[in-house]
């Protein structure tokens, strides 16, 4: 093969242009589609997680969705807690007032991961998530 051959979208000056550089673009995006489409592949890990669902019971589906609301849930009880029942004899503040600091550091850590559900659920990933099924939708009709 000769050492001075250059690929077809490289003018000999070594540039690209525009042409070029949207058509290098254009088969980055087929091959990207095409790599989706074939399981098996490293870039098919949504596919798999998908097949992987459908074939599951409805705990192994949903135990992502569980353990979100179960955070969120106690979340929301520890706030509930701090602001409700201070002041009532059988809390734990009352009785044990050395225990409001790991109350409230048990809270934040709460809080920390409960911000970390809501951006995972409403934020980039469900973005990711139905950017990828676009993508899937796309690779089937083709």
């Amino acid at each position: 093969m000769n050492s001075e051959a250059k690929h077809p979208l490289i003018s000999m000056s070594g540039t690209t242009s525009q042409e070029a550089k949207k058509e290098l673009a254009n088969e980055l995006a087929r091959a990207a589609i095409r790599q989706d489409a074939h399981p098996g592949t490293p870039g098919s890990e949504a596919e798999r997680r998908n097949r992987e669902v459908e074939q599951s019971g409805w705990l192994a589906a949903n135990v992502n969705a569980l353990l979100a609301f179960a955070i969120i849930l106690l979340t929301f009880w520890m706030y509930w807690y701090i602001v409700f029942s201070g002041d009532e004899k059988g809390s734990i503040l009352a009785q044990r007032p050395e225990m409001k600091d790991i109350i409230i550091y048990i809270l934040g850590a709460l809080t920390t991961v409960a911000t970390q559900v809501v951006s995972y659920y409403f934020g980039s990933s469900s973005g990711s998530a139905d950017k990828s099924r676009a993508l899937s939708t796309i690779a089937k009709r083709r």
